[in-house]
């Protein structure tokens, strides 16, 4: 388009590109299982929009028995030298989505919630206090959610260490090799889950 990008943009962009072409990998080789699904991007803080995927995921394959949360977002940086954009983008994917997730699915049959949490809720970690704050939030929210639905819906919050890849840029996985904090291979990581 002519524009001049810097070269973190560009690293973004590449990001944006080589996880895009991955998520389409993998979908293939879910069909190629047989499975019937449906790959909807979107924002899951806009509980409208969570909504009205739910029904049209509902009209296309029916009810919805498992659910699992799995986003987020990064802004590392000092609690002083973040914005209040950086900071609600973090606890906001985490927080409102999972809510959003919920009242959406709330007259569903679930069997399972899980529920990609973090380790960084429970120990910190340096410049993440609001990714911490959301993890912790969510693993409350788990038991609350437990108790409300009982035995017939299994509800896990998986508190990860780091995965390879996804919300680790290579930047980061250096930072935590540094530490001496090992990152999962993200086959490990699923074959676990």
């Amino acid at each position: 388009a002519g524009e001049e990008l810097k070269p973190a943009e560009v690293r973004q962009l590449a990001e944006r590109v080589k996880n895009a072409r991955a998520v389409e990998a993998q979908l293939a080789r879910y069909r190629a299982l047989g499975a019937e699904l449906r790959y909807v991007p979107l924002d899951v803080r806009d509980a409208v929009t969570v909504e009205k995927a739910l029904d049209e995921a509902r009209e296309a394959l029916g009810p919805i028995t498992a659910l699992v949360h799995g986003a987020g977002v990064l802004a590392d940086k000092r609690l002083e030298d973040k914005t209040l954009e950086q900071f609600d983008a973090v606890i906001g994917t985490k927080l409102r989505g999972l809510l959003a997730l919920l009242r959406a699915t709330a007259r569903d049959p679930l069997k399972l919630i899980a529920l990609f949490s973090s380790v960084a809720g429970r120990y910190g970690n340096v410049g993440q206090s609001d990714y911490a704050l959301a993890n912790e939030a969510m693993n409350k929210l788990a038991l609350a959610e437990q108790a409300r639905r009982g035995d017939a819906c299994a509800v896990r919050s998986l508190m990860w260490g780091p995965w390879d890849g996804g919300m680790v840029s290579p930047a980061l996985k250096k930072q935590f090799e540094a530490r001496g904090v090992a990152v999962m291979p993200a086959a490990e990581g699923a074959a676990y889950f």
